[in-house]
């Protein structure tokens, strides 16, 4: 029998008898000896409600990101021999119950490092193989495992004599059975006063005065969600009120849905909901530091009574970057808005070790250093802040500068997901830039190395026949913006890039970038790019870093509702020559585009792409400049115009928006009617406009500011 292993689990359950508690039995071995362990605990459990983590044991669930949201275990095995995967780990351990116990399974503690981990592949970029992926998380994992009071080691036994007896053997010893589940959510009771307060703060919002969102903060397992399901279904059934409910994912609104039961509110991602804006009485938005502010904005304007959820410390977002991002929304739009913090956990005991372990490995509690020490350290005036890129090894071995590292991108980052910790540490090609006053970070940044690819990908990619791991813009600049050579050249990537809130607009991201630019020149890259959600803000940040727009995507993200943008930085001849090309190139690209794929981009984005790009050199005609001048001054209508507006555009306009020559309403109307094609009436529900005529104005000012900033054509002879 699997004596040790079972003789550990008993005891492990039987210390958190009553308590709540859950704990971690670590079977650390060979692959076949821990999972025969394995299993034999749990048939010597007989646990129903068990969940395989994993392809192996004999109810091992293949969908392991999102396996089993929504619903509570009592027994968790986590196979890492079959690829520890982050994300599904930070999201399962929320579902196991107090009194619950989670199994780990792995090779032996002094070899996991150096194992090549099956779940290492999507961090390999090419040409790179999953043993060229570092150990560096599974140390800092097993250092902590070592040290967590939630935790007990079982080794296999040097002689493997447990591997002679078959795993059935082990169910002549029956374990205590494990705390009972929550109640059946069908009750519709809350589980906790604290829960019961979430309840009837969202009915209140629900039928209250409008323009008072709820926003509930909490941390994992205190019921929030279920707060929102227990509500809705109150709502649906006495009231016959239409709710809608939307989270980054669908899996991420599962425990709403559950505990509403057959009266669960419609789901529909965010893009969809603001798409379609369906009419509701209340609008549900879960896990909501996962969608972007401009997003959560948007539902803001359209549904006059909403409740915003999301998790304080957890693998969806933080609550604090939520609160850093979306509070000035709140605060300018809302006024009146309400705030809840859930406290009391609901599936297992409070200062549970196990959460405190999660939380700890997976960084989801990690925080930069606070709002107060940053600003009276650059209030002295005789603070020194320096750059460096860290060593990774001392990184992961130095947990207060690493925590002050995540934190600050979890912050300042809505997607950040405990797998982008393991990217951080180990994925081959990647660096981490700081700025640092003594043991301060004040901004940091993640960078990767792309390009330089050989000679025959460069056709596969840009015909869309190959797509190398890791190198999305060499890739994005040949197969999407039409630059051919850009693969063959090197290229480093800013993956993500935060500055301390209390640090802000002192530029000191400008100042990590041009240390990041530096950085990079030295190590012989062509090219500094990165890669984002357009957003005017985001453009401007970019461009004041000396970066310029060659391409944005034809698609919205599914999770920001932004259309990627890509900006350039040359740092070689070589560089210059694709940067020149791809800039030389917006402009037409844009006057194509824009009329189809990209008809529903924000003028002011628009703006912010075409700024100073290169406009047609072609003059314009006498013809088209009598066209123009007949609207611009006289009644000539718009469509018999247009041929000759989208000529004066393409022109004109890039340089007349880096001068600042139009203001923003002409700006706005002159994209959205003359390279957008809209009707003044309805460009006039977007732009804030009074209606038809006073859009046709502005296009009529718009165009005789920009004709006077054209050269006329040379007299013919």
């Amino acid at each position: 029998m699997h004596t040790a292993a079972l003789t550990a689990a008993a005891r492990l359950l039987a210390q958190i008898a009553g308590t709540r508690e859950r704990r971690l039995l670590w079977l650390a071995g060979s692959t076949q000896w821990t999972l025969a362990a394995a299993e034999a605990i749990a048939a010597a459990l007989d646990v129903p409600d068990t969940l395989w983590l994993g392809t192996r044991g004999s109810s091992a669930d293949p969908n392991r990101r999102t396996s089993g949201l929504g619903r509570e275990y009592g027994l968790l095995m986590v196979d890492a021999w079959a690829g520890l995967d982050l994300d599904a780990l930070g999201a399962t351990v929320g579902t196991l119950r107090g009194g619950g116990l989670l199994v780990l399974l792995t090779p032996p503690a002094a070899d996991w490092p150096e194992h090549t981990d099956p779940a290492a592949a999507r961090f390999a970029t090419f040409p790179h193989q999953p043993q060229d992926v570092a150990g560096r998380l599974l140390r800092r994992l097993c250092r902590l495992l070592h040290g967590s009071a939630a935790v007990q080691q079982i080794d296999a036994p040097a002689d493997g004599e447990d591997l002679a007896i078959p795993a059935a053997d082990s169910t002549q010893l029956r374990l205590p059975p494990v705390s009972a589940p929550l109640p059946d959510p069908s009750d519709r009771v809350p589980a906790t006063p604290d829960q019961a307060r979430a309840v009837a703060a969202i009915l209140a919002a629900a039928q209250g005065r409008t323009g008072r969102p709820l926003v509930l903060t909490a941390d994992r397992g205190r019921g929030k969600s279920a707060a929102m399901g227990l509500a809705a279904a109150q709502l649906q059934i006495g009231q016959n009120s239409r709710i809608l409910l939307t989270a980054p994912r669908r899996s991420a609104a599962a425990a709403v849905l559950r505990h509403a039961g057959t009266a669960a509110p419609r789901y529909l991602p965010p893009d969809a909901l603001l798409a379609e804006t369906p009419p509701a009485d209340l609008l549900l938005v879960d896990e909501a530091a996962g969608i972007p502010a401009p997003l959560l904005e948007c539902m803001l304007q359209h549904y006059p009574r909403s409740v915003f959820a999301t998790t304080v410390h957890g693998y969806e977002g933080t609550g604090r970057g939520f609160d850093v991002r979306f509070r000035g929304v709140l605060d300018r739009r809302t006024p009146g808005w309400r705030a809840l913090r859930l406290s009391a956990p609901i599936r297992w005991a409070a200062d549970d070790p196990l959460e405190a372990l999660v939380n700890r490995a997976l960084l989801l509690d990690a925080e930069p250093a606070a709002d107060a020490e940053v600003a009276a350290l650059l209030g002295t005036g005789g603070h020194q802040i320096h750059s460096e890129t860290p060593d990774r090894d001392h990184l992961a071995d130095n947990d207060p500068l690493l925590r002050q590292v995540f934190g600050l991108l979890v912050l300042g980052h809505y997607q950040t997901r405990p797998s982008d910790l393991r990217q951080l540490l180990d994925a081959p090609d990647i660096a981490v830039h700081l700025l640092r006053s003594g043991e301060t970070v004040l901004a940091t940044a993640v960078t990767g190395r792309e390009g330089r690819l050989p000679a025959t990908l460069l056709e596969p990619i840009f015909a869309g026949r190959r797509r190398p791991q890791g190198h999305l813009l060499p890739q994005t600049l040949s197969a999407h913006a039409g630059l051919c050579a850009a693969p063959a050249l090197g290229c480093r990537r800013v993956l993500r890039i935060a500055v301390h809130p209390a640090a802000r607009r002192r530029g000191l991201g400008r100042r990590l970038v041009a240390a990041i630019a530096a950085e990079a020149a030295t190590d012989g890259a062509d090219l500094l790019g990165t890669s984002f959600g357009a957003t005017p803000a985001l453009l401007r940040f970019w461009r004041r870093c000396g970066l310029a727009p060659v391409h944005i995507g034809s698609r919205r993200n599914a999770a920001s509702g932004a259309h990627a943008a890509v900006l350039l930085r040359a740092l070689t001849p070589a560089g210059e020559a694709v940067v020149q090309l791809g800039c030389k190139r917006l402009m037409p690209r844009l006057g194509v585009l824009l009329a189809g794929p990209l008809r529903d981009l924000p003028p002011a984005v628009v703006a912010g792409l075409l700024a100073g790009a290169p406009g047609a050199t072609e003059p314009l005609a006498d013809a088209e400049r009598r066209e123009l001048d007949a609207f611009a001054r006289a009644a000539r209508g718009l469509d018999a115009t247009r041929p000759a507006l989208h000529r004066l555009l393409c022109t004109a306009l890039p340089q007349a928006l880096a001068d600042g020559a139009l203001p923003q309403a002409e700006a706005d109307a002159v994209i959205a009617c003359g390279l957008q094609h809209h009707r003044p009436a309805e460009a006039a529900l977007h732009l804030g406009a009074t209606g038809k005529a006073a859009v046709t104005g502005l296009l009529r000012e718009a165009v005789s500011h920009l004709l006077g900033r054209v050269r006329p054509a040379a007299p013919t002879r």
